[in-house]
């Protein structure tokens, strides 16, 4: 007798042959700023998207601190987080600065 089990695929990440998850590990992975004007910053490697949302965090205050100062930092309005996918490099996730 077969059984079949009917299971939903999980969608794959745009770029990407699975789901990325905030804990999966990422290859060539990479924190990236970028300001409204598409302007960009690398920030450093990363290895899951969690590791990214941390550092991501922590560069947001030190700008923010800076600007308080009476700095001018870099401003960024998103941080995406790229790494290697099927083809070529892929943005695996963005983090908005409300989700910070």
């Amino acid at each position: 007798m077969e059984h079949r089990i009917n299971r939903t695929p999980t969608p794959a990440t745009a770029g990407f042959a699975f789901q990325l998850q905030e804990t999966t590990p990422l290859e060539g992975g990479m924190l990236i700023a970028e300001d409204d004007a598409g302007s960009y910053l690398p920030i450093g490697p990363v290895s899951t998207i969690a590791e990214a949302r941390e550092i991501a965090q922590d560069d947001l205050r030190l700008r923010e601190h800076e600007l308080d100062l009476g700095g001018s930092p870099f401003c960024p309005a998103v941080y995406r987080v790229w790494a290697r996918g099927l083809k070529s490099f892929a943005v695996a996730a963005e983090l908005d600065l409300v989700g910070l």
